[in-house]
C-alpha cells in the first residue's frame, strides 16, 4: 500500500504544473512576535485583518466576511492519515455525488482563474486589484470545499488530488499578496499534508514562519527541508539552494540565542558557498556574531543604536549616553574600541566636543595592534586611523583659518603619526607652514608626492610651486625650473 501512495504522490508532483513556492531567495531577514497559527487540522478561521486598510468599500468587506466562513474540514484530514498508515478502507464510491462535487469545483477555479486574468489588464488602481484577488480567493475557497467533499468519497482519485494541491498553491499565494499571511502559512501547512516530502515547501513555509516571528517553527520547517535534500542522492542536490537553506536555518537559531548552532549552520554554509556575495554574507553574519565574542545581544544594541545614529535623530547627546551604557556590557577590547569611536564621531560632529573626541581616538589608536594576516582586523582598525587622521586635519585647518598657525602645526604633525586614507594633505599643509625652512619644506612636499593621489589639482600645483620655491632659495636653479614647468604642465593640462 505505502508504494502504492508514494507512486501515485510522484505522479501528482510531475503532472502539476507548479507555480514555484513564492520567494525562492532568502526574503527579509527582520520580523517581530506574530500570534501562534492555529493548525488546519483544527479548522479554524483565520480573518483578513491583517491587510492594509484601503477604505470602507462594502463589497470588499462583504467579499472579506465570506471568506472567512470557510474552514478547513477535520475529517479531510483524517483520511489523509488514514492513507499513510493503511488504514483507509475505501467504501462504496457514490459516483453521482462524487462527479456533482467535482464537476462544481472545476467550474470555480476556472472562475476563479478568469478573474486573475484581469490582473493583467493595465491602468487598474489598487482598490480594484484587491478586489478582484479577494473575489478570486472566494471561489477558490468554494472551490476546495467541493473537492475536499469529493476527495472524502474517493480519496484515491488522482484529478481530485491534483486539484486540491494546485488549489492550496494559489490560495496560498493570493492570501501571500493580500498581507495575509497567517492563511497563506494555514494553507502551506495543509500542503504538507500531501507533499510531505518536497523541500522546497517546508522551505518556503519557513521562510513564512520567520517572517511572523514563529521562529519556533520556523526551524522545524527548515531543519526538515535540510533533512529530505541530504535523504537524496548527493550528485542530485542543488547546493546553491541548500547553502540558503543553512542561512536561514542560522538566522532562525540566532533569534532563538542558539549561538553554537547558528555558527555551526553558518560553518555548513560556508563550505558550499555558491559565489563572492553569498561568501560575503555568510562572513558579515559570522562577524556580528563574533563582534563581542558571541554576546548577541550586544550586537543588537549596537545595531539598534547605529540605526539611531543613522537615521539623523536630533538627540545625539541621548544616544552617546546611550553608546557609554553599552560599554558596560561588552566583554572584548574590539567591541569598545568600536563603541568609543562610535562616541568620538558623535563629539566631534554633533556636540562640539572635538578636543574631547580626539583625545578619545587618541586612546584608541595607541592601542592598536595591527596583524598583518588577518584582513578583518586590519579593516576594523584602518577606519579608526582614517577617522583619527581627518579630526586632526580638520582642526589644523580651523586653526589655520584663525591664524593660530602654531596650533595648525601641532595637529597636522600630529595626524601623521599613523598612516590614513589623506596623508598626502597633511604633508601638503607642513610644507606650506614650514616656508622659513627650506629643506623642512623639501621633506614634507617630498612625503606628500608619495601620496599624490590625495591631492585635489589645486593642492597639486600648490606642492609643485612650494617645491619649485624652496628649490630657487636654495640656488639650486636647474631643480627649481624643473618644478616650475610641472606647474605649468599640471595647468595646461
Amino acid at each position: 500500500m505505502r508504494k502504492l501512495i508514494k507512486t501515485f504522490i510522484i505522479f501528482v508532483i510531475i503532472s502539476i504544473n507548479l507555480n514555484g513556492y513564492f520567494l525562492q531567495g532568502m526574503g527579509q531577514i527582520h520580523a517581530s512576535n506574530g500570534p501562534l497559527l492555529k493548525s488546519c487540522s483544527k479548522g479554524g478561521s483565520v480573518t483578513l485583518d491583517n491587510r492594509p486598510s484601503l477604505g470602507s468599500d462594502k463589497e470588499v468587506e462583504d467579499t472579506i466576511r465570506e471568506i472567512n466562513r470557510y474552514t478547513l474540514s477535520d475529517s479531510l484530514w483524517h483520511i489523509w492519515r488514514a492513507i499513510e498508515d493503511s488504514q483507509f478502507i475505501v467504501a462504496k464510491v457514490d459516483t453521482v455525488n462524487s462527479w456533482k462535487n467535482f464537476a462544481k469545483g472545476v467550474k470555480l477555479t476556472k472562475e476563479g482563474f478568469n478573474l486573475i486574468n484581469e490582473l493583467k489588464q493595465e491602468n487598474l488602481d489598487s482598490l480594484k486589484i484587491r478586489k478582484i484577488k479577494l473575489k478570486a480567493i472566494l471561489l477558490f475557497e468554494k472551490a476546495r470545499t467541493h473537492f475536499e467533499e469529493t476527495f472524502k468519497l474517493n480519496p484515491f482519485d488522482i484529478k481530485t488530488q491534483n486539484y486540491l494541491i494546485w488549489i492550496f498553491q494559489n490560495l496560498a499565494e493570493l492570501h501571500d499578496n493580500c498581507n495575509n499571511t497567517l492563511r497563506a502559512i494555514n494553507m502551506l501547512e495543509c500542503l504538507t499534508y500531501i507533499l510531505h516530502d518536497d523541500p522546497k515547501l517546508y522551505y518556503t513555509l519557513g521562510e513564512k514562519y520567520f517572517n511572523i516571528g514563529r521562529w519556533d517553527r520556523a526551524l522545524a520547517c527548515i531543519k526538515t527541508s535540510i533533512d529530505l535534500i541530504l535523504d537524496d542522492d548527493w550528485n542530485k542536490i542543488n547546493t546553491k539552494e541548500l547553502f540558503w537553506h543553512y542561512y536561514l536555518k542560522a538566522n532562525t537559531e540566532i533569534q532563538l540565542n542558539m549561538i553554537s548552532e547558528a555558527q555551526l549552520s553558518l560553518n555548513y554554509a560556508q563550505l558550499i558557498v555558491p559565489g563572492e556575495k553569498e561568501a560575503n554574507v555568510i562572513q558579515k553574519k559570522i562577524d556580528w556574531i563574533n563582534w563581542d565574542d558571541g554576546n548577541i545581544d550586544a550586537s543588537r544594541k549596537w545595531d539598534s543604536l547605529d540605526f539611531k545614529l543613522n537615521k539623523g535623530s536630533d538627540d545625539y547627546s541621548t544616544i552617546k549616553q546611550e553608546y557609554i551604557e553599552l560599554l558596560s556590557q561588552v566583554k572584548t577590547v574590539g567591541a569598545r574600541q568600536d563603541i568609543n569611536w562610535r562616541i568620538a564621531q558623535l563629539e566631534f560632529r554633533y556636540l562640539d566636543e572635538k578636543e574631547k573626541a580626539l583625545e578619545r581616538m587618541l586612546s584608541i589608536v595607541k592601542h592598536i595592534v595591527l596583524d598583518s594576516t588577518n584582513k578583518a582586523e586590519v579593516n576594523r582598525c584602518q577606519k579608526y586611523l582614517d577617522d583619527f587622521g581627518s579630526m586632526c586635519y580638520i582642526l589644523g585647518m580651523e586653526h589655520l583659518k584663525n591664524n593660530h598657525n602654531k596650533n595648525a602645526f601641532i595637529y597636522f604633525f600630529q595626524s601623521i603619526d599613523f598612516w590614513w586614507n589623506k596623508i598626502g594633505k597633511s604633508y601638503l599643509q607642513l610644507a606650506k607652514l614650514a616656508t622659513l625652512d627650506n629643506q623642512a619644506v623639501l621633506r614634507f612636499a617630498k612625503q606628500a608626492l608619495i601620496y599624490e593621489k590625495h591631492l585635489s589639482k589645486d593642492e597639486q600645483n600648490s606642492l609643485y610651486y612650494l617645491i619649485y620655491l624652496a628649490y630657487r632659495r636654495l640656488g639650486m636653479f636647474d631643480n627649481a625650473t624643473e618644478w616650475f614647468q610641472r606647474v605649468v604642465n599640471n595647468n595646461m593640462g
